[in-house]
């Protein structure tokens, strides 16, 4: 059986004892088979990762017992992630992966050519959560409110990259800090907001290709890393 790692919300230290919530009773008690004296791992962001025993559990109520910190908590330099809205099938992937590859804050924009008008936060949320659980993070990424691009410029003391055909592929991230990295519609930019873009962005060429939003993420978001 895998490692069982669970995001919490509450302080961690040891010690403490904490109540599940019936979701994670229920995942542990009938999908992991855990039984009382088992061992998981407990983390929420703040307070590294924590050994944990279970002292009683049930589908519906679980108490877990903190023995010892098994990790200190990982500095992450901050990522940004701004990107046109999409269906929840790509939404999901952009979620599970920009978590995967250390994004620290997801924000997704609407633009003149955005076919989706809205998204589920609290949807993306979990599915952050459950990225981080499956892959070892020891955060989960903030995920606002989505905005309008045009809103952009006044996000003050950030790195834009926008990812764009015009863009160079090469020095446009080596060195750069706080890297806000921003993907458009599979349909692209408008002329509008790429001009507006030459104001506040440099761009970053993904190739030649079009791109789905949901490879795309992936595409910049690995040569962000690389290039850090």
């Amino acid at each position: 059986m895998g490692k069982i790692r669970l995001y919490v919300e509450e302080a961690l230290s040891q010690g403490v004892s904490l109540a599940l919530n019936p979701q994670q009773s229920h995942y542990i008690c009938n999908v992991m088979r855990l039984k009382k004296y088992d061992n998981l791992s407990l983390f929420n962001g703040k307070d590294g990762e924590w050994l944990g025993e279970v002292v009683n559990i049930s589908r519906k109520s679980t108490k877990v017992t903190l023995k010892e910190c098994a990790k200190q908590q990982q500095y992450e330099e901050n990522l940004y992630l701004y990107c046109a809205m999409v269906k929840s099938a790509a939404l999901n992937n952009i979620v599970r992966q920009a978590t995967e590859m250390g994004v620290t804050c997801i924000q997704f924009i609407s633009t003149e050519r955005t076919v989706v008008k809205n998204i589920n936060l609290s949807r993306a949320k979990l599915q952050a959560i459950e990225a981080a659980e499956q892959s070892g993070r020891m955060s989960i990424p903030e995920i606002l409110p989505p905005i309008n691009f045009c809103e952009l410029p006044d996000s003050q003391s950030k790195n834009f990259v926008l990812c764009d055909e015009t863009g160079k592929a090469d020095k446009v991230l080596k060195g750069k800090k706080n890297v806000a990295i921003i993907v458009g519609p599979e349909g692209g930019f408008s002329s509008y907001e790429l001009d507006l873009a030459d104001k506040f962005c440099q761009k970053l060429s993904l190739g030649k290709r079009i791109l789905r939003v949901d490879t795309a993420v992936v595409a910049a978001l690995t040569f962000t890393n690389w290039c850090s």
